[in-house]
């Protein structure tokens, strides 16, 4: 067991769950219809992003339906989330009463993992949001807290994480244009789809390249859009962060936000999607053809990009979509599927990992705060009205007095 937790044992040896958790409520039940009534509009807060960013990205071709479906689904992720905070928070006064003390493990680790398999069924859609999310924060905090020589060498050389993320993009590229797989990724390569009638385009009979518009137009269309996608992104995250100024101090806001606009991820979108198509283009003329193997090339190479913008939610992100596509690509392609692989396909790793990433995360918050990522805080702070950060403090100051009265022995 680590120092940490050898540390953790003595300054809560006699304490009980109302001392560190919530001391502003006398007992246990009392702290649960306290933040019953309090953690809703958390919840609420902490999906506005959700709420506010697909809309404008999306920028056209609204419908009635688009909006119901759109707005049930932030209701629906909101509410949950506040379910899965209440069960989390609750945990942790059920499982002091259980074990008669405070537990490393189960003041923040234990209750996230449970919490996160209790609360009500989500739709894979957000299920897959949450899952993917809190898992690239595990990996980022992995990597911080490593102490592997590969990994250490990693986190530090620019050089090797770009190298790796040109190996993540080739392959995602590679079966996304092979169209054995179907999910989410930064841009998606023109494949040899028929067009809505049910004809293949006349161009694409002459042209050697798979898209539709000449090959100039196709290339300037990704790169502009791509970089007003994030541009939006950025200016949305800055009104969300900064928004509170709107009222309280007016005249800082815009100046605030334009501060906290940044253009490096605008510039590697564009310069991502633009060199991919750009290279499919060349590649497509150069050899007389559109080839599958094409895309694993422009992706490969266009995955020297991320020297623009080396952040590890960039990183995590390719690794993570790596993972599951390859897997996918698997499991599509094999021609017969033995009994091992029969078994492994059942296990619903989604699942699995939201809860354990969850629990992870939430652990690293109170224990490893230096190591947790921003988002992580927000997170879970904006579900526990900021008790968790209290708690935090908390143990912090007790940690803070335990060793200045082992110096002064």
């Amino acid at each position: 067991m680590s120092e940490l937790s050898k540390c953790f044992y003595q300054v809560t040896a006699g304490r009980s769950c109302r001392d560190l958790c919530h001391p502003e409520y006398a007992t246990c039940w009392q702290s649960f219809v306290g933040i019953t009534k309090t953690l809703l509009p958390g919840s609420y807060k902490l999906y506005l992003s959700l709420l506010v960013i697909p809309p404008l990205v999306k920028g056209g071709g609204y419908t009635v339906e688009y909006w119901r479906n759109h707005i049930l689904g932030y209701v629906s992720l909101s509410f949950k989330t506040y379910v899965q905070a209440i069960s989390g928070l609750t945990l942790q006064c059920l499982l002091y009463k259980l074990f008669g003390k405070l537990h490393y493990y189960c003041l923040m680790g234990v209750p996230g993992f449970v919490s996160a398999a209790l609360v009500p069924w989500l739709p894979r859609v957000h299920l897959r949001l949450q899952g993917v999310t809190y898992f690239n924060m595990m990996l980022e905090v992995m990597i911080r807290k490593s102490k592997l020589r590969y990994l250490q060498k990693l986190r530090t050389s620019k050089l090797w994480a770009t190298v790796c993320f040109m190996l993540f993009s080739a392959k995602i590229m590679h079966v996304l244009r092979a169209e054995t797989v179907n999910q989410f990724w930064i841009m998606y390569p023109a494949t040899g789809k028929e067009d809505k009638m049910g004809n293949t385009p006349q161009k694409r009979k002459i042209a050697p390249c798979l898209h539709d518009a000449s090959c100039r137009s196709y290339v300037l269309d990704g790169i502009w859009k791509y970089a007003l996608v994030g541009f939006t992104i950025e200016a949305a995250r800055g009104v969300l962060s900064k928004g509170s100024l709107v009222y309280g101090e007016p005249s800082r806001f815009l100046q605030e936000l334009r501060q906290s606009i940044g253009f490096e991820l605008p510039l590697f979108l564009a310069t991502y999607v633009g060199s991919f198509r750009g290279l499919s283009c060349w590649l497509a003329h150069h050899t007389g053809r559109e080839r599958l193997g094409h895309a694993r090339l422009a992706g490969l190479l266009s995955g020297v990009c991320y020297l623009i913008y080396p952040k590890y939610q960039i990183f995590t992100l390719g690794f993570t979509k790596f993972l599951e596509m390859s897997w996918e690509h698997h499991l599509n392609t094999v021609k017969e599927k033995s009994s091992w692989l029969k078994l492994l396909q059942r296990i619903p790793y989604l699942r699995l990992v939201h809860m354990i990433s969850i629990g992870y995360m939430y652990h690293a918050l109170v224990f490893h705060s230096h190591l947790s990522p921003p988002f992580n805080s927000k997170c879970v702070n904006y579900c526990s009205d900021f008790r968790v950060e209290r708690i935090k403090r908390r143990l912090v100051s007790w940690m803070l007095e335990h060793s200045w009265s082992i110096v002064g022995q």
